[in-house]
């Protein structure tokens, strides 16, 4: 009677070992995050990174070389139209070096002896012309007596125009000395000139803002066309991005926009005015090179306190809008081979689903075919899932 149980016993034992050992060693369901298949409003949007800039900005220039005073403004003043923002004097004359110096007096001695010969031949000119104005008269009249040819005195007549064109041409050439006399004083001068002696010019802003920035705040020597001063108004603030042509293409004037991470918790509205027809290339932070193209939009919101110019933002444009759409995360989907797919969650475990998708934002997808409103997916699926892998689902907030 014993014999039995005994047996019993050992089918029951093993048993429950062969049990224990088909639980340990049977697939453990994965831990997975999911969510539902919704139906909603879903707007596709083309994003940059983007810079504020003043609509209406100016540059205020040095208008000729000078000598500029150190400018007292600072960037965030006020100022009103027409107000002057700097002073200029006329630019000094450069220092000589010792040889080019005994150049420069040489030249002043020699004008000033070429100033003395020319007076001295226009003075010689002045009395033959006297004295040939003289010698005509007295042929004139000796003429009429009838005590010379007349010849004589129409010879006497010519002889004063001829002097006197002479005395024209030495006033002429004692002018052109004197002016190469003042020509080679100015070389001798110096930059110790006295900054008194010369007329100060007051350069002015063109319009009424603010200070945006003082390009040249000391004082010294500036060329023509040197920038001083950036002023603008900035009340009237406008966004400029570069978006990459693939993305601009499905951009059109007049287009919402969003403007992030400007620095405040809500984003600012704003539209599109202008696409440059132009694109230009520029190197990525990756090295490649990526051909953009301007994009301009008007801020629709007020901006906010504190915003200036050349901010740093990013600019998302709506490029489609889509109601009453199916959407799920874009994170939940992936390739396989060359279409797009989910797993869907289908009592405890993971069904591999190929899906049509239409367009995306930066967070959802809308999905054409493949899927219904409320399926189950998940979400971030890792590379452990498979077709048919047992799951445990935790669910994540809808979006």
């Amino acid at each position: 009677m014993k014999r039995p149980v005994t047996w019993i016993v050992r089918i029951a034992v093993a048993a429950v070992i062969a049990v224990g050992i088909g639980w340990i060693i049977r697939p453990r369901a994965i831990v997975v995050e999911t969510a539902q298949v919704e139906r909603g409003t879903l707007e596709a949007t083309v994003t940059a990174e983007g810079r504020t800039r003043v609509k209406n900005l100016f540059v205020v220039a040095a208008p000729v070389d000078s000598e500029l005073e150190r400018i007292a403004l600072k960037a965030g003043d006020t100022i009103a139209g027409s107000s002057v923002v700097a002073h200029i004097w006329p630019a000094a004359p450069r220092p000589l070096d010792v040889r080019s110096r005994a150049e420069a007096l040489a030249a002043v001695s020699a004008a000033r002896a070429a100033v003395e010969r020319a007076e001295a031949t226009e003075k010689e000119a002045v009395a033959s012309l006297t004295h040939a104005e003289s010698t005509s008269h007295t042929s004139t009249r000796l003429a009429k007596e009838g005590v010379v040819a007349p010849n004589e005195a129409e010879h006497a007549g010519h002889e004063v125009e001829i002097r006197r064109q002479a005395v024209k041409a030495s006033g002429s050439a004692l002018q052109e000395a004197r002016a190469s006399l003042v020509r080679a004083e100015a070389a001798v001068a110096t930059s110790a000139t006295n900054p008194t002696g010369r007329a100060v010019t007051e350069v002015r802003s063109p319009t009424a803002g603010r200070i945006l920035r003082v390009l040249r705040e000391s004082a010294g020597p500036v060329a023509a066309g040197t920038p001083l001063l950036d002023v603008g108004n900035v009340d009237v603030i406008e966004i400029a991005a570069d978006f990459l042509t693939s993305d601009a293409m499905a951009v059109t004037p007049g287009a919402k926009a969003t403007i992030l991470d400007w620095g405040g918790s809500d984003p600012l509205s704003a539209r599109v005015r202008q696409i440059d027809p132009g694109a230009f290339t520029k190197v990525s932070a990756l090295g490649l090179e990526e051909q953009r193209v301007p994009i301009v939009l008007d801020l629709v919101s007020e901006p906010p306190s504190g915003f200036g110019n050349d901010f740093h933002v990013n600019v998302a444009i709506v490029v489609w809008t889509g109601r009453d759409v199916l959407t799920i995360p874009s994170t939940a989907l992936f390739r396989t081979g060359k279409d797009w797919a989910v797993f869907v969650v289908r009592d405890g475990k993971a069904q591999l689903q190929r899906v049509i998708v239409s367009r995306s934002d930066d967070t959802r997808s809308v999905i054409e075919r493949g899927l219904n409103a409320g399926d189950e997916i998940v979400t971030q699926p890792s590379d452990a899932l498979r077709d048919g892998s047992r799951v445990a689902a935790l669910a994540t907030p809808t979006h």
